[in-house]
């Protein structure tokens, strides 16, 4: 094994500790699951005006508003979410959404804030409690995530240490 080698390999078991390390260090620290409280939630009405599904949930606008709106992917259900934003023409939608978190897509400049509950013409399509169910579920693999990178980095470190003791000359 080469000095390169082996300097490489021990830069990548150190990385890879250290990411589980902060994975795990986030994943505890997190209140609720990194999930918004709904007493945090701020309603709003409108008509809807477009609908664009994407890789990471439903994007929407309301008729005659300049914000915009995005049902995360992390809360499942995207599918009734968009069929019934397709479908609520004329009718009144009312949505739960985090006014104070915001994101943008690194090609737009346009502004979005998730939404977390929806309801069309006063039925609930989906619950805020739906949406937060499926959120921390998606949470559940992270202590497996932190054990791969833990017990993997450690791996990588024994053997490399091992591995050049005996390829020294």
């Amino acid at each position: 094994m080469t000095k390169l080698t082996y300097y490489k390999n021990l830069s990548l078991s150190v990385i890879s500790i250290a990411l589980g390390l902060v994975i795990g260090f986030v994943n505890l620290n997190q209140v609720n699951s990194g999930f918004p409280f709904k007493s945090d939630l701020v309603e709003k009405s409108g008509l809807v005006d477009w609908v664009q599904a994407h890789d990471y949930g439903i994007r929407f606008g309301f008729v005659n508003d300049p914000m915009n709106f995005n049902y995360p992917s992390k809360s499942n259900g995207q599918g009734i979410v968009e069929e019934s934003l397709l479908k609520s023409k004329d009718q009144l939608v009312t949505i739960l959404f985090e006014a104070s978190d915001t994101h943008s897509p690194i090609y737009s400049s346009k502004i979005y804030h998730n939404f977390f509950e929806l309801k069309v013409n006063g039925l609930l399509v989906r619950s805020y409690e739906e949406s937060e169910q499926a959120w921390k579920s998606d949470n559940k693999l992270t202590p497996f995530i932190v054990a791969l990178f833990l017990i993997g980095g450690t791996y990588i470190w024994r053997k490399t240490k091992k591995e050049y003791k005996y390829t020294r000359y």
